[in-house]
């Protein structure tokens, strides 16, 4: 019994020492990753911009509902699980060099926008996610921070998207412009 409660005190502390450290985190983060892939911007932008088959080449992703905006623009809900549903929507579009997408729900502890651009060079594309990331919850700062990374979702993003083009991913991290 002295065992478990050392165990849940253990805990408790770490946990309380996450979420000190976490709210002293900035709330705000921009980060970017980028590819090169061996394919025309016309033919990514397909697959980027067709989110209902992204269950189809993204993992963890059981369906996509595909929905339109009041400006016209796409909107769509990623499922993963019973519990997990994300919204997005995209925010800009200049096919096929430009896309700007963010997340759609306001109830969420993070809030972020991903900037897409496109650029061929030497017959390959070279895709660049700019990631803009309002994070509220102290502990899940703490997690991108130390356990994860800023670049955890895009590196997936892109890795995925270079495995369906049947290429072996090479991922950069890069620094927004600005950034030292």
């Amino acid at each position: 019994m002295h065992f478990v409660l050392s165990l849940i005190l253990l805990l408790a502390a770490l946990l309380a020492i996450a979420l000190i450290v976490g709210s002293r985190l900035p709330q705000n983060h921009v980060s970017a990753s980028s590819i090169r892939i061996r394919a025309k911007a016309e033919e990514i932008w397909q697959i980027l911009t067709d989110f209902e088959a992204y269950p189809s080449w993204r993992f963890g992703i059981k369906r996509v509902e595909v929905h339109q905006t009041e400006n016209g623009l796409p909107m769509w809900t990623e499922v993963s699980s019973k519990i997990s549903r994300i919204a997005f929507k995209v925010v800009e579009a200049k096919a096929p060099t430009w896309l700007v997408t963010e997340v759609a729900d306001d109830s969420l502890p993070i809030r972020g926008r991903w900037s897409y651009r496109l650029q061929e060079q030497d017959g390959e594309t070279v895709l660049t996610i700019t990631e803009t990331e309002h994070i509220y919850h102290p502990l899940i700062r703490f997690c991108l921070r130390y356990l994860l990374s800023y670049h955890s979702a895009m590196d997936v993003f892109l890795t995925e998207l270079a495995l369906k083009l049947g290429q072996a991913p090479q991922v950069k991290h890069l620094l927004p412009e600005g950034e030292a």
